[in-house]
């Protein structure tokens, strides 16, 4: 007896639950109609944990209203996902009964959900590049993967979380990023539908069909269709310079290998091997890497004067070679003159011990110092003070006023 008792109490719980949720249904539905969104969620809040057991109808009815009421009309895209949430079950719970009185619309509005979502990420990048703000770019790679998230057919919105995620150095989250692109296949290759307006701007449509047409009516002019560019070199080059940036050096390098496979003679990749290599302590290998750099831009004064810089210890008429075209090419490279002149005066260490060796032949050591000793200090005085000139430096005027007195010179440097 008890148990049947309890049988009859549970459906008579059952029942008093379904007749309150259509009930709230019924209200968030009234509230809707109104346009009034916050009673419609606040109708649905009391039907929500025991939705599970409505019936079909009214679970699809539930899902509508409370997907509808999160969008609010594109009113509050803080809550996108969430509606996008509410409106899938609704469209797959009439998929289930293959019925379609919602779903269409549904369909409409989770694309402008993320359309809306798509278009605040966008203009967060756009802010962030003007400010280069990292805030900036982490916010607007969270937008564009939630974009993905919400439509992963759209591997060009994951590739945009990438680059975000690279400029706002969440180097982990961008090489996972750029990771999942290869993994599926992305190139970024597409084809494009671009016209112009009869006032010149831009337009672009979605099909050729649709951009023929318009053209056909006269509504736009000069229509073409346009093939994107591989972005799989890029893709390798952010994956490289993010490891780099994180000390996975050889993973970098191996990156970089495979970024040049698209492009052998990519100067700026070039210079990241150079970079690379630098970090690791291979200067020779860095060397390597800048004269292949200058050899296809042979008017580069910077990539002299790193090679030039980097040979002062290793091979002086190297060094000079490379730090004269430096200021050939740029007559106001203050660190260029800064070191022909301290290049110059690395021939002081031969002489001096030469100098060491005659201390007490005073006819011969005053020989040495004027015909080797002296020349070498008046060939470097004309750099030091043209850097001096351009960028001026305590440890430079110092250098310069000692250089003035051995050479028994009035000049002072101010």
């Amino acid at each position: 007896m008890i148990k049947k008792h309890l049988l009859v109490i549970t459906a008579l719980f059952l029942s008093i639950t379904v007749f309150s949720q259509k009930n709230e249904v019924k209200a968030a539905d009234k509230a809707f109609k109104k346009g009034d969104f916050a009673a419609v969620l606040s109708a649905l809040s009391g039907a929500e944990s025991s939705i599970a057991n409505a019936d079909s109808k009214t679970k699809v009815k539930f899902y509508y209203l409370k997907g509808m009421a999160l969008y609010a009309n594109g009113t509050t895209p803080q809550n996108g996902g969430k509606a996008v949430e509410a409106l899938n079950m609704l469209m797959d719970l009439e998929k289930q009964s293959k019925s379609v009185k919602y779903s269409k619309e549904a369909s409409k509005t989770i694309q402008n959900i993320v359309i809306d979502i798509n278009n605040t990420a966008a203009g967060d990048y756009d802010t962030a590049i003007k400010s280069n703000n990292v805030e900036g770019f982490k916010k607007a790679s969270e937008g564009f993967y939630r974009v993905y998230q919400l439509s992963p057919k759209d591997t060009s919105a994951l590739y945009s979380a990438a680059v975000a995620s690279y400029y706002a150095k969440d180097f982990e989250n961008s090489s996972k990023h750029f990771k999942g692109l290869l993994d599926v296949g992305y190139t970024g290759v597409s084809k494009t539908f671009k016209a112009e307006n009869m006032d010149g701007t831009p337009r672009y449509f979605n099909s050729k069909k649709d951009m023929d047409a318009s053209v056909r009516l006269g509504i736009v002019k000069n229509g073409k269709e346009e093939t994107t560019p591989s972005r799989q070199k890029d893709i390798y080059k952010y994956l490289a310079l993010g490891n780099a940036s994180l000390g996975n050096n050889e993973v970098a390098l191996e990156m970089i290998k495979k970024a040049r496979e698209f492009d052998a003679e990519d100067y700026s990749l070039i210079l990241d091997e150079a970079n690379v290599h630098y970090k690791l302590g291979d200067n020779q290998k860095y060397t390597e890497k800048i004269e292949e750099a200058i050899a296809i831009k042979p008017n580069d004064p910077v990539l002299h004067f790193n090679v030039g810089t980097l040979n002062m210890d290793v091979d002086t008429d190297k060094a000079k070679k490379h730090l004269l075209k430096a200021v050939e090419l740029d007559p106001n490279f203050a660190s260029a003159y800064g070191n022909l002149g301290n290049l110059i005066l690395k021939g002081l260490e031969a002489v001096e011990k030469e100098l060491d060796a005659n201390a007490m032949n005073f006819a011969k050591y005053d020989k040495i110092k004027a015909e080797k000793w002296v020349p070498i200090l008046k060939e470097s005085l004309p750099y030091l003070e043209k850097s001096y000139e351009l960028q001026p430096t305590e440890s430079l005027k110092t250098q310069l006023n000692s250089l003035y007195e051995n050479l028994d010179m009035e000049k002072r440097a101010e």
